[in-house]
């Protein structure tokens, strides 16, 4: 299981690296892009501009939207719940050594790293002006023990943009949208071990309460702003 989680952070991890090398030549793109529109709104303010210059300037502006709808990056905050409680400390009370669970939780917060794509298009047929659907894929960036990527998420968001759908952002806005996500999330959890249960007496062959690590699927919520 330890062998199969490692191989799917890696292609997590390659994708992400492969995409945020797309997106810095699209970017580079983009910025050749504006700078043609540029000249073409400078000739059309003279009254120079002709038919062809203005379909031009039209096929830029689809393209550098288009560029800019490829898989965005950035941090989100998850909201995961389990669906035995994740157990973080127990012990023993009294001469029969009943079990107690001192310390457990059902939900927890986690910071994740997201990569996510919206549908721009879809949601102008269906006249919504600044949201719009589409996914995210993540990975956490810490969880128990310290492990790194130890758990995965992949699920639909619907995104929320400051601006309306299509217009360029104003230079300088810190996040283009705000994202809410929902969707399965892959992690481990932490339970008695088999044959140890709480409010019972601790079973003869354990010398003391030991815990067992599983892996588990769950659901998430997750919060997430575009770049």
């Amino acid at each position: 299981m330890l062998r199969i989680g490692f191989s799917l952070t890696t292609m997590v991890l390659f994708s992400l690296a492969i995409s945020d090398s797309a997106n810095a030549d699209g970017m580079s793109n983009v910025k050749i892009l504006q700078q043609e529109n540029e000249v073409i709104e400078k000739q059309c303010a003279e009254g120079e501009c002709t038919k062809d210059d203005l379909k031009k300037y039209q096929e830029n502006k689809s393209a550098i939207d288009e560029i800019k709808e490829k898989f965005r990056f950035g941090i989100a905050l998850g909201f995961e719940t389990y669906k035995e409680s994740y157990i973080n400390e127990a012990e023993t009370v009294g001469s029969q050594k009943i079990v107690r669970v001192s310390d457990s939780q059902k939900r927890k917060p986690s910071i994740w790293l997201e990569t996510h794509y919206v549908w721009d298009g879809t949601a102008t047929k269906w006249s919504f002006t600044h949201s719009a659907p589409g996914f995210y894929a993540g990975i956490r960036l810490l969880g128990a023990n310290s492990d790194v990527f130890d758990a995965f998420s992949l699920g639909f968001l619907w995104s929320f943009k400051r601006t309306a759908i299509g217009d360029v952002p104003p230079k300088g806005q810190l996040a283009e949208s705000i994202n809410i996500g929902i969707g399965p999330v892959w992690h481990k959890t932490k339970v008695l071990a088999n044959g140890i249960k709480e409010g019972q007496p601790l079973p003869t062959d354990y010398n003391e309460v030991k815990f067992d690590k599983r892996d588990e699927t769950s659901w998430m919520l997750m919060l997430s702003a575009g770049f």
